[in-house]
Protein backbone atom coordinates (compact mmCIF):
# COMPACT_ATOMS: atom_id res chain seq x y z
CA UNK A 1 0.00 0.00 0.00
CA UNK A 2 1.21 3.08 -0.96
CA UNK A 3 0.62 5.89 2.05
CA UNK A 4 0.76 9.61 1.78
CA UNK A 5 1.97 11.94 5.16
CA UNK A 6 -0.90 12.79 5.93
CA UNK A 7 -2.60 9.48 6.00
CA UNK A 8 0.55 7.57 7.68
CA UNK A 9 -0.19 11.00 10.34
CA UNK A 10 -3.52 10.30 10.47
CA UNK A 11 -3.46 6.64 11.24
CA UNK A 12 -0.02 6.83 13.69
CA UNK A 13 -2.12 9.45 15.23
CA UNK A 14 -5.47 7.18 15.20
CA UNK A 15 -2.89 4.19 17.12
CA UNK A 16 -1.88 6.47 20.09
CA UNK A 17 -5.43 8.23 21.06
CA UNK A 18 -6.36 4.81 21.04
CA UNK A 19 -3.49 2.77 22.95
CA UNK A 20 -3.05 6.83 25.36
CA UNK A 21 -6.72 6.96 25.30
CA UNK A 22 -6.49 10.46 24.88
CA UNK A 23 -8.24 13.51 22.60
CA UNK A 24 -7.50 13.86 19.17
CA UNK A 25 -6.57 17.40 19.50
CA UNK A 26 -3.62 16.62 22.17
CA UNK A 27 -1.62 15.55 19.52
CA UNK A 28 0.04 17.74 16.91
CA UNK A 29 3.12 17.10 14.47
CA UNK A 30 5.33 18.75 17.17
CA UNK A 31 3.77 16.70 19.99
CA UNK A 32 7.09 14.78 21.74
CA UNK A 33 5.49 11.60 23.20
CA UNK A 34 7.81 11.29 26.31
CA UNK A 35 8.01 14.95 27.23
CA UNK A 36 4.12 16.27 26.16
CA UNK A 37 2.18 13.03 27.02
CA UNK A 38 4.59 11.46 29.74
CA UNK A 39 4.94 8.01 27.69
CA UNK A 40 6.58 5.40 29.76
CA UNK A 41 9.05 3.04 28.16
CA UNK A 42 6.48 0.14 28.36
CA UNK A 43 3.80 2.10 26.69
CA UNK A 44 6.16 3.20 23.79
CA UNK A 45 6.93 -0.70 23.09
CA UNK A 46 3.65 -1.03 22.90
CA UNK A 47 2.68 1.46 20.19
CA UNK A 48 6.30 0.22 18.66
CA UNK A 49 4.78 -3.26 18.13
CA UNK A 50 1.58 -1.57 16.85
CA UNK A 51 2.52 0.76 14.70
CA UNK A 52 4.95 -1.27 13.67
CA UNK A 53 2.12 -3.82 12.49
CA UNK A 54 0.22 -1.22 11.09
CA UNK A 55 2.63 -0.30 8.99
CA UNK A 56 4.15 -3.68 8.15
CA UNK A 57 7.38 -1.84 8.84
CA UNK A 58 10.53 -2.88 11.56
CA UNK A 59 10.38 -1.85 14.80
CA UNK A 60 11.29 1.99 15.62
CA UNK A 61 14.13 2.68 17.33
CA UNK A 62 13.34 4.77 20.63
CA UNK A 63 16.19 7.50 20.04
CA UNK A 64 14.51 10.76 21.41
CA UNK A 65 14.45 12.65 18.06
CA UNK A 66 12.18 9.48 16.92
CA UNK A 67 9.32 10.30 19.48
CA UNK A 68 8.22 13.59 18.08
CA UNK A 69 5.81 13.00 16.31
CA UNK A 70 6.64 14.16 12.84
CA UNK A 71 9.75 12.65 12.72
CA UNK A 72 7.86 9.33 13.96
CA UNK A 73 5.73 9.89 10.38
CA UNK A 74 8.47 10.67 8.51
CA UNK A 75 10.47 7.24 9.64
CA UNK A 76 7.33 5.48 8.78
CA UNK A 77 6.88 6.82 5.90
CA UNK A 78 10.55 5.84 4.97
CA UNK A 79 10.21 2.63 6.11
CA UNK A 80 7.21 1.82 3.77
CA UNK A 81 9.10 2.79 0.58
CA UNK A 82 12.20 1.02 1.92
CA UNK A 83 9.77 -2.05 2.65
CA UNK A 84 8.09 -1.93 -1.34
CA UNK A 85 11.34 -1.89 -3.04
CA UNK A 86 12.81 -4.39 -1.30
Amino acid sequence: MDYDYTEIYNKTKDIIVDYLRLEEREITPKTDLVEDLCVDSIALAELGFRISEAFSIPMIDPKPEMLIMQNLVSFIKDNIKNSVSQ
